[in-house]
C-alpha cells in the first residue's frame, strides 16, 4: 500500500465564520465558525491506484487536467453500479450508495421527509439509460448521535419501497470493516458542482488520497471528530455541493461519505471530510437486520434534538 511522504504543512492564524442551517445540504464545504491555529498540507502527487476486487471496468487513461473538474472526469458509465441519486420534489441534491437490496446508504443531513431514488443512473436528469431505476422511499433512519455534518456521526440510512435485483448497472457494495489508511487512493464520484459552478450533465469521478488523522486535526482543529477522516488536498481534486452523501470507494470496498468541508471546493492543500464508515459498520447491520421501524420522520426529526456531546460510537 503506497504510504505519503513528508508533508509540507504552512499554518497561519485564522478566523472561520461559515455557517449553514440546520440540515441544509449546501452545509459540504461549510463549517462553524472558528478561530485559531490552521495549515495547509501540500500533498505530493503519487501513482494511480485502481480499487481491488470491485470488478468494475474503468478508463484505460485518465482524461488531461483541462478536461477535469476538481480533478475529476466523466465516470466510464455505470462504473459506479452502487451509485444512488436522491431526489426530493424532482431536485437531484445529494447521492448514496446502495449497501442493500432494499437500503441506501446517504449522509443524515441530506435528510428530507421523502425521497425518490434514482439507481444505475450515469445521467441524473432524464432522459434516463435502460437499466436505470426510479423507487419512492419515505422512511429513513439517521444516525441517533447525529446533530449537525460538522458534529460527527453523519450518516443515515433510506429503505426503498422495495427491494431491487442487481443488474449489470445496478450494484450492492459492502461497507468496509477496516478503517482506511493514510496514503490510500480512492475513488469518488458524484454529480455535485463543476469548478465553473455548473452541475455535470453525467456522473463525475475522481481519484483522492486519504489524509493522516493528525493533519486533518492541524487544518480543522476542534471541527475535526474521531467519526470523520479527511481525504482529498492535491491539486484541484475534489468533491463539491450537491455531491453530499456521495460515496468513497477504496479497493472496492465503501469508505466513506462526502460529509463537509472548507469552500471553496477544489482548493489545493484543503481536504473534504468524510464520515468514517468502518466506525458504524456495526450499527448499519443491526439496522438493516433487526430495526422494526414504526413512525415515519415527517417534519423535523429527532436527530436535530440530539446533544452534540454525545460522540461515542460503537466500533465494528
Amino acid at each position: 500500500m503506497p504510504m505519503l511522504g513528508p508533508l509540507d504543512i504552512t499554518c497561519a492564524l485564522v478566523t472561520l465564520n461559515h455557517q449553514t442551517p440546520m440540515g441544509s445540504t449546501s452545509g459540504f464545504h461549510w463549517i462553524p465558525p472558528t478561530q485559531g491555529m490552521h495549515c495547509v498540507l501540500n500533498l505530493p502527487l503519487g501513482a494511480v491506484i485502481l480499487p481491488e476486487g470491485s470488478g468494475r471496468e474503468l478508463p484505460d487513461q485518465l482524461p488531461p487536467v483541462s478536461e477535469l473538474i476538481s480533478g475529476g472526469f466523466d465516470c466510464f458509465p455505470h462504473s459506479q453500479p452502487w451509485q444512488a441519486a436522491l431526489f426530493y420534489n424532482n431536485d437531484g441534491y445529494c447521492s448514496g450508495a446502495l449497501v442493500h437490496p432494499q437500503w441506501v446508504l446517504t449522509a443524515a443531513h441530506c435528510w428530507r421527509p421523502s425521497y425518490t431514488i434514482g439507481l444505475g443512473l450515469h445521467r441524473r436528469d432524464p432522459p434516463y439509460e435502460p437499466g436505470s431505476l426510479m423507487l419512492e422511499a419515505n422512511i429513513s433512519v439517521p444516525h441517533p448521535k447525529f446533530y449537525s455534518h460538522w458534529n460527527g456521526s453523519d450518516l443515515m440510512l433510506i429503505k426503498l419501497s422495495k427491494p431491487v435485483v442487481e443488474t449489470s448497472t445496478i450494484r450492492i457494495i459492502s461497507v468496509s470493516s477496516q478503517c482506511p489508511k493514510p496514503g490510500t487512493r480512492c475513488w469518488i464520484s458524484g454529480w455535485g458542482r463543476l469548478l465553473d459552478g455548473q452541475h455535470p450533465d453525467v456522473l463525475q469521478c475522481t481519484l483522492i488520497p486519504v489524509v493522516s488523522k493528525e493533519s486533518c486535526i492541524k487544518l480543522y482543529q476542534d471541527s475535526y471528530d474521531h467519526t470523520m477522516f479527511c481525504a482529498g488536498g492535491e491539486s484541484i481534486k475534489d468533491s463539491c455541493q450537491g455531491d453530499s452523501g456521495s460515496p468513497l470507494v477504496c479497493r472496492g470496498f465503501l469508505q466513506g461519505l462526502v460529509s463537509w468541508g472548507l469552500p471553496p471546493c477544489g482548493r489545493p492543500g484543503f481536504t473534504g471530510i468524510y464520515t468514517n464508515l468502518c466506525k458504524f459498520k456495526w450499527w448499519i447491520e443491526k439496522t438493516i437486520q433487526s430495526r422494526v421501524i414504526r413512525d415515519k420522520y415527517i417534519g423535523i426529526p429527532t436527530m436535530y434534538q440530539v446533544s452534540p456531546e454525545h460522540k461515542d460510537v460503537k466500533t465494528s
